[in-house]
C-alpha cells in the first residue's frame, strides 16, 4: 500500500497543483442594513458570497483541499484591498466560514461591507476538508491562510474583479494565533509575492501552554478549558506523532471520550463536559486522564513534548508591518497575559509598530464584536481604495505628500515628481469625486474648505496617461 500511495500523489499534484481554486459556489448575498445592525461600522454595500474550495498541502506536506468563505462588496466600482479573517476555535466541521448560517460569518462580510475583498479559510480538517483538524498547529493555520489568499487572487484575475497588493490579516481567539502565524510566515518569506499591509491578532493564545507538573495537578478546572487543552494535546500527538494514537494518551474512561471527539460523535465542547463530569465523579485532577507515559515525560520535562508545544507558540517574531494586539482584561478563556506577552517580545526583538489595546472587561465571547470592529477601523487608516476609472497607478514610492494630516483649505504640497503642472483629482473614502483641479509647476496644491474629515484620496494623473494614487488624512 505506501508503495502505491507516492504514485498516486504524485498524480494528484500533477492534476491540480497548490493555490487553485477548484470550485467557487455562490451563496446567498448578505444585505446591507442586516449586515450593520451586526457589525455597527457603517456598512457601504451588499455583499455577495462564496464557498471557495481550494488547495493546499496537509500537516505531513501532502496535497490536500479546504474550504474557505470569500465575502466581495457588491459594487465594482473600485479596486480594493485583501483582508483576511481567522475564525476562533469552533465546536465541529459545521461551523467553519464557509457554512451558510454561521454567525462568525458576518465579521467577514461586514469587512467586505467596508470595502475589503474579505477571506476566512476554514482550516484543515474543518468545513468540507476530510481528517482531523490539526488544532493551534501554527504551520497549517499560515498555509491554508497563505494559499488561500494565492489561490483567491488568480480567481480574482479570472473573473476580472480589480484588487490592489494591499493584504491584511486578522483573526479572533484561535484566529488570532492563525493570524499571528500567517502574519510571521508571510513576512519571513517574501517570495509569496504577498506583503502584510497591516494585521490585527485579537484575543489570542500566542503562548500555547505547555503540559506541566502543576498544570496536571489542578483540580476542577472550567469546561471550556479542558476542551481546549485536551484538543491541542490531542492535535499535537496527531502531527507530531508523540504517542501513537490517543490511546496512548488516555487511560478509560477518558479514552473512550476521546475516541468519540475523533469519530465527530462528540464535540470540542462536548469533550469537555465530558471529561470534566468523569473528574468530577472521583474528585480527580487533570493528570488522572493521561497513560503512565505521558505523566513519566511530564514529570521528566521531556524535551520531545515540550518542543511541540514552543513550536507553536506566535509571538517570537518583530512584525515589520503595523501590527495591532487587542484583548479584553475580564477574559477568562484566553489569559489577557498573552497579549502583553506578544507585545512585549514583539518589541524586544525591535518591532516598531505594534500597538497593545486593552478593550475594557468583557469576557471572551463579549470581546469578539468590538474586537472585530477596532480591527476593520484600524485597518481603513491604511487601505488605498479608489475608482476603477483611475486605471493602474504608477510604482512611484518616491512620491510624497506633505504634510500629513493636513486642514481643509490648507495647502498640500508634492514632493517627488518632476517641475510642472499636474491634473489632480480627490476622492472622499466613500470614493466620491470631492474635488479636481491643477497643481501649481512647485507642485502646490490648495485644498478647498469643503473637503471631508478624514481619509481622503489624491489621484494625480502623469503625462504618459497612467496615475499616481495618495492618502492622505484631513483632520
Amino acid at each position: 500500500m505506501k508503495r502505491l500511495l507516492l504514485p498516486l500523489l504524485l498524480a494528484f499534484s500533477c492534476v491540480v497543483s497548490a493555490q487553485e481554486v477548484i470550485s467557487a459556489e455562490a451563496q446567498t448575498k448578505s444585505i446591507k442594513f442586516v449586515l450593520d445592525l451586526v457589525i455597527p461600522i457603517g456598512v457601504k454595500y451588499d455583499v455577495n458570497n462564496y464557498k471557495i474550495t481550494y488547495t493546499t498541502t496537509d500537516a505531513f506536506g501532502q496535497p490536500d483541499t479546504v474550504t474557505g468563505l470569500l465575502s466581495i462588496p457588491d459594487n465594482d466600482e473600485f479596486v480594493r484591498p485583501l483582508a483576511v479573517y481567522n475564525h476562533g476555535t469552533i465546536a465541529s466541521r459545521e461551523l467553519a466560514p464557509s457554512v451558510e448560517g454561521v454567525l462568525e460569518r458576518f465579521i467577514v462580510q461586514g469587512m467586505a461591507g467596508n470595502d475589503f475583498i474579505a477571506m476566512a479559510p476554514d482550516y484543515l480538517g474543518l468545513g468540507d476538508s476530510d481528517g482531523q483538524h490539526p488544532y493551534l498547529h501554527a504551520d497549517t493555520e499560515a498555509s491554508v491562510g497563505r494559499d488561500m489568499i494565492i489561490a483567491v487572487r488568480k480567481w480574482l484575475d479570472a473573473e476580472g474583479i480589480r484588487y490592489n497588493d494591499q493584504v491584511f490579516v486578522t483573526g479572533y481567539s484561535q484566529g488570532g494565533h492563525a493570524s499571528a502565524a500567517l502574519h510571521e510566515r508571510l513576512e519571513a518569506d517574501l517570495d509569496d509575492g504577498i506583503e502584510v499591509t497591516a494585521a490585527a491578532h485579537l484575543s489570542a493564545p500566542f503562548d500555547i501552554v505547555v503540559p506541566t507538573p502543576e498544570v496536571l495537578g489542578i483540580r476542577n478546572a472550567p469546561p471550556v478549558l479542558l476542551a481546549f487543552f485536551n484538543h491541542t494535546l490531542i492535535s499535537y500527538n496527531y502531527v507530531y506523532d508523540l504517542y501513537g494514537g490517543v490511546e496512548g494518551l488516555f487511560v478509560e474512561p477518558y479514552l473512550t471520550q476521546a475516541q468519540l471527539f475523533l469519530a465527530e460523535e462528540l464535540d470540542v465542547f462536548g469533550l469537555g463536559n465530558a471529561l470534566d463530569s468523569l473528574l468530577r465523579l472521583d474528585n480527580a485532577v487533570l493528570g488522572a486522564m493521561y497513560t503512565d507515559e505521558f505523566l513519566t515525560d511530564v514529570l521528566d520535562g521531556d524535551q520531545t513534548l515540550i518542543q511541540s508545544f514552543e513550536a507553536n507558540d506566535v509571538f517570537n517574531f518583530a512584525p515589520v508591518s503595523p501590527t495591532l494586539i487587542y484583548y479584553c482584561n475580564a477574559d477568562m478563556t484566553v489569559d489577557p497575559a498573552n497579549s502583553i506577552l506578544a507585545d512585549s517580545v514583539m518589541r524586544s526583538l525591535g518591532a516598531l509598530e505594534v500597538t497593545l489595546e486593552d478593550g475594557g472587561a468583557l469576557d471572551h465571547g463579549d470581546c469578539a464584536i468590538p474586537a472585530a470592529l477596532r480591527a476593520i477601523a484600524f485597518f481603513q487608516g491604511f487601505a488605498n481604495i479608489y475608482s476603477v476609472s483611475l486605471g493602474e497607478p504608477a510604482n512611484r514610492p518616491d512620491l510624497t505628500l506633505v504634510p500629513n494630516p493636513v486642514s481643509a483649505g490648507d495647502v498640500l504640497w508634492m514632493n517627488g515628481l518632476p517641475a510642472g503642472t499636474y491634473e489632480y483629482t480627490i476622492y472622499d473614502i466613500s470614493g466620491r469625486q470631492a474635488a479636481l483641479g491643477q497643481s501649481s509647476a512647485n507642485g502646490r496644491i490648495t485644498l478647498p474648505n469643503s473637503l471631508p474629515k478624514g481619509w481622503n484620496v489624491l489621484r494625480i494623473g502623469l503625462e504618459n496617461g497612467s496615475s499616481v494614487v495618495r492618502r492622505f488624512l484631513v483632520e
